[in-house]
């Protein structure tokens, strides 16, 4: 039986130890013609399968086989590129000479390190099958596996350095792929996804790791690690890092989507670098099924660390602009706002896009960051465009108090609203078209949706207590203050982990839809989420803390204005 011992310092050559023991060969074997006598140590010059039978008073021994990997595989090479998706939808055949042939996937592999490696045996073992042959990469150097090298050179030209074709095919929904050296080590093993990037799935566009050097190999599941190729097609054996801007160069940082009478729409964009950005030939739409509505005019430049507004009766909305394809406005009822880079009329690889709900009369949506450093796109308490943005509105109505876990009784669980403004504040709404009052709604994502019964007011200052079940509540807690308005929402729980709670007031009704305006939302969580930064306190999960505001006139969805205290239902938070 063949055995690794120590390899030599700086060689290739392995010392094998061959153990013997006495057996018939099964199948009879005599000496094969290729077979080399061990008369001592064997030089590999690449990653090897040795077979092995010893010779025992005339009885050769059953058949014994290893792997012997050769040199930093695994340490050095990375997935850098992946064609999931292109563009055709149409069936899978053979070579069609058709550029948009969805047969045209490919992965593209580098070696990363600063020496020649020799990639054999090295294999896909999930997402597609492929097993290496022997074959050297240069330090930097690329390597490409594909679905049909016909298709591929039909598209791509020749003269790439590929490895071969795969069997199977990469899912266009997103799968697992599992890269593994010849020892079945793995290397890589992730999950991509197509919701990542809404041009990566079937527009042509590849997912590009952003920094397969620097990147630590867990991280391959992350969209974070990953950004859009540069061009349609991809960069297969090359690196297009530099050809469009890194990806949060230029975010949608304000937007007015419920103007008022004769007031224009618009949309605000932001250089979040130090060095000037030439966004001419851009594309703004409110379509993903039509990214190119609006196309910049050539020459737009954006200052470091500037701003520049495209107003609906000016541009994206003006058919006289050369640029407006296809006339836009914003919903005021809510969608999703599209930018994309281009070039000579055809998308490039940035992209940015924001989801915003329906919005109350000339209120801009924002960016807010928060304490975690991350970004919430909010209703904005004063419209700025064309500078940096205003804190977010807060009220006329907070969540001030959630008790999600309580520590004896589930059904004991509420959640505490506050109104911070000067005066009462009537939870309805007069719809116009109906002729009637709407109420205003308490909703989760765990299946609560209350409704506040019509006629409910809250005085300046005055609490509000929602809770599952009164009796479980007043069980746990004593009874509620005097004068404190409780109203049990019965159906549904708060999620003991993690979730959104929002409070809402309603907008228009659209072919027998209601959309709701956003007035306080929260997005707790119990404290013990491994993934992400994970701050909140944990005393409320179970413990008999509640999470309490911390200044009922500061942003409420940040942790940073929340903590745990004992609870208070009905009163000032201690």
């Amino acid at each position: 039986t063949p055995t690794l011992t120590d390899k030599p310092p700086n060689t290739n050559s392995y010392a094998l130890k061959l153990t013997a023991g006495e057996s018939s060969s099964p199948d009879g074997a005599g000496i094969s013609p290729t077979a080399i006598e061990y008369t001592g140590p064997i030089t590999l010059a690449e990653t090897t399968k040795v077979k092995a039978r010893v010779l025992s008073g005339g009885t050769w021994s059953a058949l014994n086989e290893a792997i012997f990997a050769i040199g930093p595989v695994a340490e050095n090479l990375r997935m850098t590129e992946i064609m999931y998706h292109p563009q055709s939808e149409g069936l899978l055949t053979e070579d069609t000479n058709d550029p948009n042939d969805r047969n045209e996937e490919f992965i593209e592999l580098q070696n990363i390190g600063i020496e020649t490696i020799n990639v054999n045996l090295v294999r896909f073992t999930n997402g597609v099958d492929f097993i290496f042959p022997s074959m050297e990469l240069a330090a930097g150097e690329y390597v490409l596996v594909v679905r049909d090298i016909n298709a591929f050179a039909a598209q791509y030209g020749i003269g790439f350095n590929i490895a071969g074709q795969y069997s199977g095919s990469l899912r266009n929904a997103g799968e697992r792929v599992e890269l593994q050296d010849a020892a079945g080590q793995s290397i890589l093993n992730f999950r991509y996804r197509d919701g990542w990037y809404d041009i990566t799935d079937g527009m042509g566009f590849s997912l590009t790791i952003k920094d397969p050097v620097n990147t630590e190999p867990n991280a391959w599941n992350d969209k974070s690690a990953w950004r859009p190729s540069a061009n349609i097609g991809g960069s297969p054996g090359w690196d297009d890092t530099d050809e469009v801007p890194a990806l949060g160069s230029v975010k949608i940082n304000e937007i007015l989507a419920h103007s008022h009478a004769e007031a224009s729409d618009w949309i605000e964009l932001h250089n979040t670098t130090g060095e000037p950005i030439h966004i001419g030939g851009w594309f703004l739409s409110d379509d993903s099924d039509d990214l190119m509505k609006y196309e910049v005019a050539d020459g737009t430049w954006i200052d470091p660390r500037g701003y520049i507004v495209f107003y609906q009766n000016q541009h994206f909305g003006n058919i006289a602009d050369p640029g407006c394809h296809s006339s836009f406005a914003l919903s005021e009822n809510g969608e999703t706002l599209y930018l994309h880079s281009g070039r000579d009329g055809v998308l490039t690889g940035y992209s940015e896009e924001e989801k915003f709900g329906a919005s109350e009369t000339a209120v801009a949506f924002g960016r807010h960051k928060k304490s975690t450093g991350t970004y919430n796109f909010v209703s904005m308490s004063e419209n700025t465009p064309g500078a940096a943005n205003a804190y977010p509105k807060v009220g006329p109505v907070v969540i001030n108090e959630i008790t999600y876990h309580p520590q004896k009784d589930g059904d004991a669980e509420y959640v505490e609203l506050l109104n911070i403004g000067g005066g009462p504040i009537d939870l309805q709404e007069w719809d116009n078209q109906q002729d009637r009052f709407v109420p205003w709604r308490f909703t989760d994502e765990g299946g609560i949706t209350f409704d506040f019964p019509l006629g409910t007011t809250m005085a300046a200052g005055e609490y509000v207590l929602l809770v599952r079940n009164l009796s479980a509540f007043e069980s746990e807690f004593g009874a509620v203050r005097g004068g404190v308005q409780v109203f049990e929402w019965e159906l549904g729980k708060l999620d003991n982990g993690s979730e959104k709670i929002q409070l809402s007031k309603p907008g228009d009704e659209v072919e027998g839809e209601r959309y709701y305006i956003r007035v306080d939302r929260v997005n707790y969580s119990d404290g013990s989420h491994s993934i992400g930064d994970d701050r909140w306190a944990t005393e409320a999960d179970g413990a008999g803390s509640s999470l309490t505001r911390k200044e009922p006139e500061d942003y409420g969805n940040d942790v940073i204005n929340w903590k745990a205290t004992s609870p208070s239902p009905g009163a000032t938070n201690p």
